[in-house]
């Protein structure tokens, strides 16, 4: 059976789950048929270049987006380390989003600049939804605010979330401008104030979800007055400040949904109960996760006998489950409720639980990051542990049977991150590595995190055994991280590099060379390799503000095709981003 003697509707069901530019690439212009079927797909779907390589960017914006303007109701760029410079190279080929009259989301992803942001507001002033995920801004404060108030003044905002990263010692502002149509907010990776959450509730009245990183300090301010459109919370709390949160959450009284993720903040389960049971008369899903200290087991007994109240067990059927590790020192445990609703988990065996719910069969679904350490090989406590969703795991070697099998289970694992203590020999990390990579067949990205090798006197000079990445067997592992490893890769590295398993499945890459000219060599050798991000130790880089100087990124411009993008990183300044052509 051929592929057009598909219905249309069975055709375009294939569609919605075929990424954008793939589609758009694969099938426009094959015939008047497919043409219709991708214009009525494009009604309603995300065209979204944030996974795109380059040559599909490039073609895409020449050849397809004149045909479909009409038709796009959503977007997304990235200018992460995939794609870096997609969203000059967007605008620079003439796309500016008043170009997209129905468009009504826009996601933008890793943006250094604050400036481009608040240019492209000014251009999509009908946006419905709004998600800055992973931005950086290192520019002033004034214009952090300026950005802040761009999206305060988009007239149709309804959902907007910003998940962001600023410069040392900047905070995010308060919007001086009032949004009197966003309900649905989410402000993730910088802390926000209690005196600011009162100001920000002035200016976004209409407030139903909030999402919230929460700093909380001794000489913060009260909440005067009840804030009744907010039905959600989803707060991270910084700070021990136990009246603080009190305070707020007597100011809620419609709140039918909070989450809560606590560190160092003590507040057991009849204290607990009395702030619901006297201020949150509504609340019908209650997510708890609390990190402190438990010393002895009288406090993890007290701690645990505060949940079984009526309130918990019968009322409610809120159960709760806390896990430690037995020979931590710092007495630190976990306790959440059931199921378990956040994202991240950190593990460290060996590992007890102990429960309050009669039915221990509960799989950790949400969870999508774990990180696991061991601080012994010998006497773990096995449980049947289940993350069905995992895509990131972070490990800490040396890793033991346990830890193999609980990776063995993660089907849905795409990313490693790994790091290794100073002590263990080059002979086990290798091997152990190897067993991680080898129970991880659909692996996407291997990360080094902190990684050195073991130096050996002989014959009175310092040598190093093999690279360890080198000589690794894995299963087309497309992205390798070689920042955290402990070596500026030199002539003879490089060689070995691009002729390894590693390097021939290679399409993003991470590393720190000796000399200039390695950049070209990796470049020219590695045939799969779309983006490169590098650090050269012969760097003589300066200052980043006198980018005419930057003598290394002159060398690259004057030795790479000119159609690879290369550009100094705003963030990570000492390294450079190249984006290639193939």
């Amino acid at each position: 059976m051929s592929l057009e003697s598909l219905a249309n509707e069975l055709l375009l069901d294939i569609f919605e789950y075929l990424p954008a530019v793939p589609l758009l690439r694969s099938f426009h212009g094959l015939n008047a048929r497919f043409d219709n079927l991708i214009f009525t797909h494009f009604r309603t779907y995300r065209l979204d270049f944030r996974a795109a390589s380059k040559q599909d960017v490039d073609i895409v914006c020449q050849v397809n987006l004149p045909l479909i303007t009409n038709r796009i109701i959503s977007i997304g760029l990235s200018d992460d380390d995939e794609t870096p410079q997609q969203i000059q190279l967007f605008r620079s080929s003439g796309w500016h989003l008043n170009r997209f009259p129905h468009l009504r989301s826009l996601s933008l992803d890793h943006i250094r600049s604050g400036e481009i942001i608040s240019e492209i507001l000014l251009e999509s002033p009908e946006l419905i939804r709004l998600s800055l995920t992973g931005c950086y801004f290192g520019c002033k404060q004034d214009d952090i605010l300026h950005l802040i108030n761009s999206i305060w003044s988009l007239p149709k905002l309804i959902y907007c979330y910003l998940n962001i990263d600023l410069k040392h010692g900047f905070n995010i502002p308060t919007p001086t401008n009032f949004s009197l149509s966003m309900e649905h907010l989410s402000i993730i990776g910088v802390p926000y104030r209690i005196s600011q959450l009162i100001d920000l509730f002035e200016h976004t009245p209409r407030l139903g979800y909030l999402a919230l990183d929460l700093y909380c300090s001794r000489d913060d301010g009260q909440f005067q007055k009840a804030i009744l459109s907010i039905t959600e919370l989803n707060l991270v709390v910084v700070g021990p400040h136990h009246g603080i949160i009190e305070n707020l959450l007597q100011h809620v009284p419609n709140l039918c949904q909070l989450k809560i993720e606590t560190c160092y903040y003590e507040t057991n389960g009849y204290e607990w109960e009395e702030i619901i049971r006297n201020y949150l008369p509504k609340l019908k899903v209650f997510q708890l996760k609390m990190r402190l200290n438990a010393i002895g087991e009288k406090y993890k007994k007290e701690l645990f006998n505060s949940f079984q109240t009526q309130f918990w067990l019968k009322e409610h059927q809120w159960f709760i489950r806390y896990h430690y590790n037995p020979d931590d020192s710092s007495n630190m445990i976990c306790l959440y409720t059931l199921p378990f609703s956040f994202s991240y988990l950190d593990i460290l065996f060996p590992i007890l639980f102990k429960s309050t719910c009669p039915n221990n069969d509960w799989s950790y679904d949400h969870v999508q990051h774990l990180l696991c350490r061991s601080s012994s090989t010998e006497g773990i406590i096995m449980t049947d542990l289940k993350f069905p969703n995992i895509n990131y795991l972070s490990i800490k070697l040396p890793i033991n049977d346990h830890l193999l099998l609980l990776v063995r289970k993660l089907d849905q694992l795409r990313t490693l991150k790994v790091s290794r203590p100073n002590d263990m020999s080059d002979v086990d990390a290798q091997s152990q590595l190897q067993a991680l990579l080898d129970h991880a067949p659909h692996l996407y990205s291997l990360k080094f995190d902190s990684w050195s090798e073991t130096k050996l006197l002989h014959q009175q000079a310092l040598i190093s055994k093999k690279l360890t990445p080198i000589v690794m067997k894995t299963r087309w592992i497309q992205q390798v991280n070689l920042l955290g490893y402990d070596r500026w890769f030199n002539d003879e590295d490089c060689i070995e590099l691009s002729h390894s398993s590693l390097g021939n499945h290679c399409e993003v890459l991470y590393i720190k060379v000796k000399e200039r000219k390695n950049i070209l060599y990796l470049i020219n050798t590695m045939c799969k390799l779309r983006a490169f991000i590098v650090r050269s130790e012969d760097d003589n880089w300066i200052n980043y503000s006198s980018s005419s100087q930057d003598q290394l990124v002159q060398f690259l411009q004057q030795n790479l095709p000119s159609m690879c993008s290369i550009k100094r990183d705003s963030w990570f300044v000492h390294h450079i981003r190249i984006w290639i052509h193939l």
